[in-house]
């Protein structure tokens, strides 16, 4: 619990798995602490919800809302989507004031200073 919605452990090694049975789009992989994700995007990595300046510490509510209901990373207008399995998409119809909650949640929660790998885009 002391890495509570830290994302993925930036100092643990990815590790390995058989990459080959990705291209085929019919599997995903999950890493054994559900943080990290193969599928045919490449790999994605659980970001850091902690108040930390390294997770959504310096985040406005306008952005987290844009994440959460456009899908945007870090939740810019201009930024690439949200990888899976994130399902941001879920989001669309919430409630402002239960975005808000959600959002007051974990900004008050400890903050976990964790810098989460950037994605890793499919091999050719």
């Amino acid at each position: 619990m002391d890495r509570f919605l830290s994302g993925y452990n930036s100092t643990q090694p990815l590790g390995t798995f058989d990459k080959s049975i990705l291209k085929t789009g019919e599997w995903v992989v999950f890493n054994g602490q559900s943080t990290a994700f193969a599928g045919p995007w490449g790999v994605s990595f659980a970001a850091n919800l902690t108040p930390d300046e390294t997770g959504i510490g310096t985040w406005t509510f306008e952005q987290f809302d844009t994440a959460m209901r456009k899908g945007k990373f870090k939740g810019l207008e201009n930024s690439r989507p949200l990888l899976p399995p994130m399902p941001w998409f879920n989001y669309l119809n919430m409630a402002d004031s239960d975005m808000r909650a959600i959002f007051a949640y974990l900004k008050s929660i400890k903050p976990v200073s964790n810098v989460v790998p950037s994605h890793i885009p499919p091999a050719p």
